[in-house]
């Protein structure tokens, strides 16, 4: 009974410590994520805003047809092709952005392996799974000399 009541608490010990680590790992990718997404947004709204400002300027363009300036299309043209560049290049930034890494791509990926982890090693183990596990060890282990790197000791 007292091993029992010390691998429990060993055991108590080494979910708090899973757990915990987890918990940080997920707080950092939440955190990165929400980053992400703010920078997305800020990202988008420049974007907007530089089209609007393309068409105020165009519409400006129009009012000074009436103006008598020699350079009137050239100025104007620069000024709506500066916000215009603007815009497209923020706009492939985020979406650089969000192409590298899909949301929440670390924290899914850490579930992912901590079910099937949780999942393998919950299963009822029998001896014909643990014999299909045990050639399945021995088919996936690098064979000597398969990649020219592998080198064997003698036992």
């Amino acid at each position: 009974m007292h091993t029992f009541t010390n691998n429990l608490r060993h055991l108590r010990s080494q979910v708090a410590d899973y757990a915990e680590d987890r918990g940080e790992l997920l707080k950092q990718d939440f955190m990165a994520e929400i980053e992400r997404m703010a920078t997305s947004v800020i990202g988008v709204l420049v974007v907007f805003s530089m089209f609007i400002f393309t068409g105020l300027l165009g519409l400006m363009w129009l009012f000074s047809l009436l103006w008598e300036h020699p350079h009137r299309t050239l100025i104007l043209g620069l000024a709506m092709l500066l916000p215009t560049l603007i815009g497209i290049v923020i706009f492939f930034a985020v979406r650089g952005l969000w192409k590298q890494k899909p949301l929440f791509a670390s924290s899914l990926e850490l579930i992912g392996q901590d079910w099937q982890l949780f999942r393998n090693e919950l299963a009822p183990k029998t001896d014909a799974s643990a014999d299909t596990e045990a050639s399945e060890a021995a088919t996936t282990a690098p064979r000597n000399g398969a990649h020219g790197t592998e080198t064997s000791t003698p036992t």
